[in-house]
């Protein structure tokens, strides 16, 4: 099952696309090619030889109807062999599906684990040697002023995540509450959120502890319905299980792509419909659609 530590960054880049740009832009250099929107694109770089072979995220910046760029976003919280074969795949596969070139960024929340996913892999093929762009505590930016303006809000949350550990923690923390008073509360709240459910224990304490002294609008609600969305999500997780159940007793072929969609879903009444459907639907597709 995926978790919010895997999850904060994803949210953040299908929150706000551009993210995904600024990193590649501010902390690698990336040559940006001239661009008026930035969109939202398929994590799966499917063809009919390599099946379920997807992404964490991807964004796409084109200039009218003509693609400039894609980003790959990874997020990695261990080693992990396979990623060795998999993300020059993802690169390779996407740049051929919008036929222009394509960087992959890994956020590593642990330096030992960016260190690894730093390493040059060697694809057999002369000259084609890939290396990932890689973002953890040793190369991320630790936010300690404010913008003014909310503008590095979903910044300050992904470092929140890379720097849980730091000691600076406290401030990092004291900063992003305070950018994130300039947004419009709902999506504050939200943002808020996701900090909450990325961090570990010790961390989230003390989160939640500046939250209970601070007083900006989004605050108290956010605390105030955790509790209750707790109770919700465990349901979802409970129904979630039993349609995995269900899938498995009846041996129906499900990839890793599907599964993640399963047990992410926190619609119960949307989970409930697909376990009426899992008892005689033919296949996994037939069941979520």
């Amino acid at each position: 099952m995926t978790t919010h530590v895997h999850d904060t960054p994803l949210k953040l880049c299908r929150e706000r696309p551009r993210l995904a740009v600024e990193l590649a832009d501010r902390l690698f250099g990336v040559q940006i090619p001239d661009h008026d929107q930035v969109n939202p694109y398929s994590e799966s770089a499917n063809d009919p030889e390599i099946r379920d072979l997807n992404a964490d995220n991807v964004v796409l910046c084109q200039n009218g109807k003509e693609n400039q760029l894609g980003i790959i976003i990874e997020v990695q919280r261990e080693r992990d062999r396979r990623k060795s074969f998999s993300w020059p795949a993802y690169q390779v596969n996407i740049r051929h599906r919008i036929n222009a070139p394509v960087v992959l960024i890994v956020i590593c929340p642990k330096a030992a684990t960016a260190d690894w996913a730093a390493e040059a892999i060697e694809t057999g093929h002369p000259g084609f040697t890939f290396r990932p762009l890689v973002l953890g505590p040793r190369n991320y930016p630790k936010y300690t002023e404010p913008s003014g303006d909310g503008t590095l809000a979903d910044h300050m949350v992904l470092g929140t995540l890379i720097h849980e550990h730091s000691e600076d923690i406290p401030q990092l923390f004291k900063t992003t509450n305070k950018e994130l008073s300039w947004l419009p509360p709902e999506r504050a709240a939200r943002y808020a959120e996701y900090m909450l459910g990325q961090l570990s224990e010790k961390p989230r304490t003390i989160l939640e502890a500046l939250m209970k002294q601070e007083t900006y609008p989004y605050q108290s609600k956010l605390l105030t319905d955790r509790e209750a969305r707790g109770e919700a999500r465990g349901e979802a997780r409970g129904i979630a299980k039993a349609l995995l159940g269900v899938i498995e007793t009846r041996e129906l072929p499900i990839s890793e792509s599907q599964r993640r969609r399963i047990e992410d879903c926190t619609d119960i009444a949307q989970l409930r419909a697909w376990v009426k459907r899992a008892v005689l639907a033919p296949s996994v597709a037939d069941i979520i659609g």
